[in-house]
């Protein structure tokens, strides 16, 4: 599938793939310049370093680890202060969430990519919906990991990481993507920035919600940054 880009970091919404309802956890492609989301440059997204040989099903399995994915000067960069952290599960993933006092919430996620897979059935559903799914051998792919899940059955954390690549191509992403960045629910009228990335067996999303979002670059940006360092982290 070609490389689809949108001018600078903007890609306009097509379909959430990928949606825990508290969450909003949208995985989302390139389309119009009406309804959008911010995808960060592909020069600032760092991909390269070598899969953590650590077993991503332990690592950062605790509350306190994982409100260590973020450090406070992450924190300050988002929201300008650093809140009391609060670990929660969200959509069946452990999460860690802050709160500041003029309304403003980060939220990051980190799991094994195994457990972030079973919310797939769901999200293959509604990209079949969509009509984006137009590639038979795609199409055979996505229906043979739902129906293992719907069984009951574990997907292998690697394997659930070219299942988020998946996803991602099908909405016109370059082949091989790890990460996205987008506006939440249009650029137009942003509620928040969210951040997720799947390598190394790892499953990480960082998510900002402010009353004050602008849709800017320099939001993206700064979120692609924040979640790079985060996923290396819970990669270990």
């Amino acid at each position: 599938m070609p490389n689809v880009e949108c001018p600078g970091y903007l890609r306009a919404v097509r379909v959430a793939v990928f949606v825990a309802a508290s969450a909003m956890l949208w995985l989302v492609g390139c389309s119009s310049d009406k309804s959008g989301s911010a995808s960060a440059p592909q020069g600032k997204i760092d991909e390269s370093a070598a899969p953590s040989s650590a077993d991503p099903d332990t690592t950062t399995s605790t509350p306190d680890a994982l409100c260590e994915l973020l450090t406070p000067d992450e924190l300050s960069m988002l929201v300008g202060e650093v809140p009391d952290s609060k670990p929660l599960a969200v959509g069946g993933l452990p999460a860690c969430h802050w709160e500041t006092p003029a309304g403003s919430r980060v939220q990051v996620i980190g799991a094994s990519a195994g457990t972030w897979a079973k919310q797939l059935p769901a999200a293959i559903e509604q990209v079949k919906r969509s009509g984006l799914l137009d590639d038979p051998e795609t199409a055979r792919k996505l229906e043979a990991a739902r129906d293992l899940i719907a069984s009951g059955k574990e997907i292998a954390p690697d394997r659930a990481c070219e299942l988020f690549s998946t996803l991602l191509e099908v909405q016109g992403l370059p082949a091989g993507s790890s990460r996205t960045v987008n506006l939440i629910p249009t650029r137009e009228n942003p509620k928040a920035v969210n951040g997720q990335a799947c390598s190394g067996g790892r499953f990480t999303s960082v998510q900002l919600v402010a009353p004050n979002l602008s849709g800017s670059d320099d939001e993206a940006s700064r979120i692609s940054s924040v979640l790079t360092r985060a996923h290396e982290r819970n990669r270990g």
